[in-house]
């Protein structure tokens, strides 16, 4: 993260040229699985800056915007990268200097991996760190699930290596000087990875409860993401998710989006919705057709979507122009949507005869079209009468013993007699007959070429195969008319699966009374009776919260209160909030003011596994360390139960450094929300008198030995967790409960703890 939070890469850049021509920005870039990674060296800086792995569709918006801010001079990729993707390189003109293709083996997750440990010159690493301390030091810095990440700013090292950047008078042991690691942000993208998705539970993938699904199938559980998807179309459905991998930053997209789901929402709009909501689930991902039209493999379903789409777009686009043009997203359509569609549309229902198409298994042109192909196909259908009639004339010609002839036709034979064959001759193989050509024998009949055959080859020709040529010709000449419209086409892609987005947006907002926040460059958050949109769904009633930070006051929230009170739910809810707002979805609250934030960070959830070989108090400190290094005052913090993992007295120790650690940056103290059960904290004045900290806990009611949720947030503190009472409606043994209450009474008053020794144990020790 850079250490102004208004400084963008590119100014950067442009400061550091200003200073010094021989400086240079060494670009690393690579796209796979869908996700870009990149990183950069600066040569007068000598920083290493990565930027997390972030989903990148084909029309590679966000390289455009990366190379728009990173102004480098030399980009780096993969000789196995996409070709759309280096073609998209070179045709971007951002005046870079060279574009080189490294070996794809430099770009090996592994062999990258140990090559960011030999950032051992690093301010801040000790170096008496052996190589397993390196790792985990380093994957606080460069978190491993970014892999793309990972390997593109390992390729970067070794290339710069490799050409003796700033060490060109140097030993060849010496490495490239690495005085920071830093990560940024496209200035537009709010960050967040994926650790911080999975624990805010904005995606959810479970198996497929289908016994007939097996390997990997898997649909979308209880999550953020499962209930705003009500898209109605594929295309639809990805553009939700890459917003939501996407959070926006660009406060003017905010208000289009917030605009178009404000109107769409609207009950009075709610006729014009679902008309067009109804046209919208015709519409297909018609670029993967076109791709398929430009290899001649176009199929009869192809056709039939591809109909479907340019017809219902015409009735979206005349609906778009008829609503509000201040709103973006119906102007777009409205301009777009052109008449063309309708021309194609109108080619495809003249042109295609789909009911045919289907019964034969191949594209048949409707009558009415081309006059040859009209006659031909009249000729075609008179073909078995006139067939019956030239058998009967050549039956007439032949001896009287023959009883039966038929015309029969075969593609590339042409016509043809067939005659049964009788016994004498199939056992003389003997099959001349006068005035006829002989041409072979098959399932006991000769067949034959006479000179009325060989005149209807004459005249009628192979019928059914010029009849598909010519149609082909027709498809042929059809497609080239449609992939003149190609760009429309695109246009439709693009903008319905937008308009099918805010659409969803719309209905979970109606649905579910989400109100539409304001968003502001003001680093602030309000929050008037916020919820969490998915607790509220399992918890009836569930009990609202405000959520107040101010630029300078309470930029720090401490809430202690006992367990199962509401604290990580309310944690939860606020993230999700200022999430959600950045996405251009409305939110669950009476109202709300969202400061634009550039990163969310948590320590809630700790997704351990076996592969990544680190503790669970290790996993939670790096997901700390990442916050404490990149944070800056415009960033969201959410720290659940953070020292849990260790002693008390440690514990206590990292939590009230990490604060105090914040607290001194002044105003540019991120928003900080930190829930726990070190009251220590609190009664022992651990953390400075400061404007920036505000303690809040959650209500409870004693009512005897019953002890009430109220789940309401309210100013003070708390001294007790309550956890004896927990453990009892957990089902914990009344005499391990009395125990621990007697245990916990004499640690509070420090008096000494007495072991209890049973009767069968004292006969134990006795024996």
């Amino acid at each position: 993260m850079m250490d102004e939070a208004d400084l963008t890469v590119h100014r950067r850049s442009q400061i550091f040229d200003e200073d010094s021509e021989d400086s240079k920005i060494y670009l690393s870039v690579l796209w796979s699985g869908g996700r870009l990674g990149s990183s950069f060296y600066d040569t007068f800086s000598s920083e290493l800056n990565f930027q997390l792995d972030i989903v990148e569709r084909d029309d590679f918006e966000q390289l455009r915007n990366l190379l728009r801010q990173v102004r480098p001079q030399s980009i780096l990729t993969s000789s196995k990268q996409d070709e759309r993707f280096v073609k998209a390189i070179r045709e971007m003109d951002f005046d870079v200097d060279e574009i080189e293709i490294l070996p794809s083996s430099d770009y090996s997750v592994d062999v990258c991996k140990r090559r960011l440990l030999t950032l051992a010159s690093l301010p801040g690493m000790p170096n008496h760190f052996n190589a397993e301390e390196k790792v985990i030091y380093v994957s606080s810095l460069v978190p491993p699930d970014s892999r793309n990440a990972v390997k593109s700013a390992g390729a970067l090292l070794k290339h710069l290596d490799k050409k003796r950047v700033n060490v060109e008078l140097e030993n060849r042991d010496v490495h490239i000087p690495v005085l920071s690691v830093k990560q940024y942000l496209l200035n537009d993208i709010m960050a967040i990875d994926d650790n911080s998705l999975s624990a805010l539970q904005v995606f959810r993938r479970e198996h497929h409860p289908s016994t007939y699904k097996t390997g990997n199938a898997s649909k979308e559980g209880l999550s953020l993401f499962g209930i705003c998807n009500k898209t109605r179309t594929l295309i639809g459905s990805r553009r939700l998710k890459t917003w939501f991998m996407r959070p926006s930053r660009d406060l003017a997209l905010l208000t289009q989006r917030f605009d178009a789901v404000d109107f769409l929402s609207s009950p009075r709009n709610s006729e014009i919705v679902a008309s067009l909501r109804d046209s919208l689930k015709h519409v297909s991902n018609v670029l993967r057709i076109l791709t398929r039209m430009v290899s001649a493999h176009v199929t009869i379903a192809d056709w039939k979507s591809l109909y479907k789409t340019a017809y219902n777009s015409t009735y979206i686009g005349a609906t778009c122009k008829s609503l509000p043009q201040e709103i973006e997203i119906f102007r777009k359509i409205g301009e777009v949507f052109t008449e063309d569609l309708q021309e194609i549309a109108g080619l495809i229902d003249k042109i295609v005869d789909f009911e045919e198409s289907r019964a034969q298994h191949r594209f048949v042109v409707k009558l009415g079209v081309d006059e040859e192909l009209d006659r031909k196909k009249d000729t075609y259908s008179q073909l078995p009468d006139l067939m019956t009639k030239v058998a009967e004339e050549e039956l007439a010609k032949l001896d009287g013993a023959i009883k039966e002839c038929n015309v029969l036709y075969f593609p590339q034979v042409g016509y043809i007699l067939a005659i049964p064959c009788t016994a004498a001759e199939k056992e003389a193989n003997d099959h001349q007959i006068p005035g006829l050509e002989f041409v072979y024998w098959a399932n006991d009949f000769a067949h034959y070429k006479s000179a009325r055959t060989k005149e209807l080859d004459a005249t009628l020709g192979d019928t059914q195969n010029e009849i598909r040529d010519y149609e082909h010709s027709i498809m042929r000449k059809l497609e080239s008319t449609i992939l003149e419209h190609t760009e429309v086409l695109f246009d439709v892609v693009e903008y319905a699966a937008d308009l099918d987005c805010l659409m969803a947006l719309a209905m979970t907002a109606r649905e579910n009374n989400f109100v539409k926040p304001d968003c502001t460059a003001e680093n602030v958050i309000r929050v008037e009776r916020g919820r969490h949109p998915l607790q509220e769904l399992c918890t009836n009633p569930f009990v609202p919260n405000d959520v107040v930070v101010e630029p300078n006051s309470q930029r720090m929230k401490i809430l202690t209160g006992p367990n199962a009170s509401g604290k990580s739910v309310y944690l939860k809810q606020v993230a999700l909030i200022v999430y959600m707002a950045h996405v251009g979805s409305f939110v669950p609250a009476d109202s709300a003011l969202i400061g634009l934030t550039d990163r969310i960070f948590t320590r809630i959830h700790s997704r351990e596994s076996v592969s990544v070989g680190l503790s669970t108090f290790m996993i939670d400190l790096n997901q700390t360390a990442v916050a404490l290094q990149s944070a800056t005052e415009s960033s969201l913090v959410l720290i659940d139960e953070f020292g849990k993992g260790t002693s008390t007295v440690d514990g206590l120790a990292l939590l009230t450094s990490s604060l105090r650690f914040w607290l001194k940056q002044g105003e540019r103290c991120p928003k900080v929300f930190v829930s726990t059960h070190f009251h220590s904290l609190v009664q022992q004045d651990l953390l400075p008198s400061s404007p920036y900290v505000h303690f809040q806990t959650m209500d409870v009611m004693c009512d005897g030995d019953d002890l009430i949720f109220l789940y309401e947030l309210k100013d003070g503190q708390t001294t007790s967790s309550h956890a004896c009472h927990i453990a009892a409606e957990a089902g914990v043994p009344e005499e391990v409960i009395v125990r621990a209450k007697e245990v916990s009474k004499l640690v509070l008053e420090r008096r000494p703890i007495h072991r209890i020794h049973s009767a069968s144990a004292e006969t134990r020790a006795i024996r």
